[in-house]
């Protein structure tokens, strides 16, 4: 039995090696991903803090006029006085940066040709889009059974506990490699197996995680958007719904603005109560685009059982419900599994290297006599 799980253990995690050590090399740098990028992009991102702002539609204005031939899709809100507004645009990687003081265009990008986006984009979708992603969520669940077997491995039998949580130092390399790969990985089992079962069910959403909340709750987390009640007219602004909305949750931090796509589609105004887990909010208040009303109002706080659920993978995978604490325990995660990774590989090579010698030591013996 432990010869076959051992088997089972090494020869998956080899397979799955290289997308576990991408996933944990990237995971841990982006972590920190809006610090790092900031930093690097200082021109884009930091601001002036005054003490008015520009409307959204001003700003909004302005980004358009800069960008004519693109759809202003999402507008993410700064969540610090220093920082900068960002405009996506629908269908393209493009972004633009303003300030949301003066309203004035700060500049635009690729997100995918700066650094921390190619990470985000690697770690995420291998740079492959959907089917990568999907291939990242396979290789978490699989990094999953890799790490409970090696667990399993490693449990001390008849309880000794103090043998298995030593490191003999003073051993030669491969029984050295071989305490610190089994002692990482006991350790940071649990927290290995939160992050990729969290992080499976965001890549695997639709085919594997929506089925299980219904299957789990008797309803899902998905709710289609509602429409607005006219398909053509003027638009109304966008920021008297912004002021609506926090007159409807005060205190509350706007966070994120979607914008209509088609013309029966409804203004998104995206929130984070007091009380919430989720980074960003996953309240909703929908807004007819033409007249401005409301259309629905999706408490995060009084959801069903499935989203609140839902509202928990994002943060306990990106480390944040617990703030620069558990950040950090993720980057560290993500250095194990990416420790776990090479040792266990240079560990299989070198009993490999150690066999394939003997055999041919020993092929050799047996053509000696023929050659005397």
């Amino acid at each position: 039995m432990r010869k076959v799980v051992a088997w089972i253990h090494r020869y998956l995690g080899l397979s799955l090696g290289g997308l576990l050590l991408i996933s944990g090399l990237t995971g841990s740098i982006i972590v920190f991903n809006k610090d790092i990028d900031a930093t690097l992009n200082a021109g884009l991102f930091q601001v002036q803090p005054r003490e008015a702002r520009r409307s959204i539609d001003d700003i909004l204005q302005n980004v358009r006029a800069a960008v004519p031939f693109k759809d202003a899709g999402f507008v993410f809100l700064p969540q610090s006085p220093d920082l900068a507004l960002e405009v996506w645009f629908r269908d393209t990687d493009l972004r633009a940066y303003a300030d949301p003081y003066t309203g004035e265009l700060l500049g635009t990008r690729n997100a995918k040709s700066s650094l921390m986006g190619f990470l985000v984009d690697l770690h995420i979708h291998l740079l492959s889009g959907e089917t990568g992603e999907r291939v990242v969520g396979w290789a978490g669940l699989g990094g999953i059974v890799v790490s409970a077997l090696g667990l399993w491995l490693w449990w001390p039998k008849r309880g000794r506990w103090k043998q298995a949580l030593q490191i003999k130092w003073e051993a030669a390399p491969g029984r050295l490699w071989l305490d610190v790969h089994k002692l990482v990985g006991a350790l940071t089992f649990v927290l290995f197996v939160l992050t990729a079962t969290t992080g499976a069910a965001l890549a695997l959403y639709e085919l594997i995680t929506e089925p299980v909340l219904i299957a789990l709750t008797g309803e899902g987390a998905r709710k289609s958007a509602p429409k607005s009640r006219s398909s053509s007219g003027a638009a109304a602004p966008v920021s008297p719904m912004l002021d609506q909305a926090a007159l409807l949750f005060p205190g509350a931090q706007i966070t994120r603005i979607t914008l209509p796509a088609k013309p029966n589609a409804a203004v998104a105004v995206r929130m984070r109560l007091e009380g919430e887990i989720h980074q960003f909010g996953r309240t909703f208040i929908w807004f007819d685009q033409y007249d401005g009303s409301v259309l629905r109002v999706d408490n995060a706080l009084l959801a069903n059982r499935a989203t609140r659920i839902q509202s928990w993978l994002y943060p306990l995978h990106t480390g944040v419900y617990g703030g620069l604490a558990t950040r950090l325990l993720q980057v560290m995660v993500g250095l194990s599994l990416s420790l776990l990774t090479l040792s266990g590989a240079w560990l299989w090579y070198r009993s490999y290297s150690a066999r394939s010698n003997a055999a041919k030591r020993l092929k050799a013996l047996k053509t000696l006599p023929e050659r005397m």
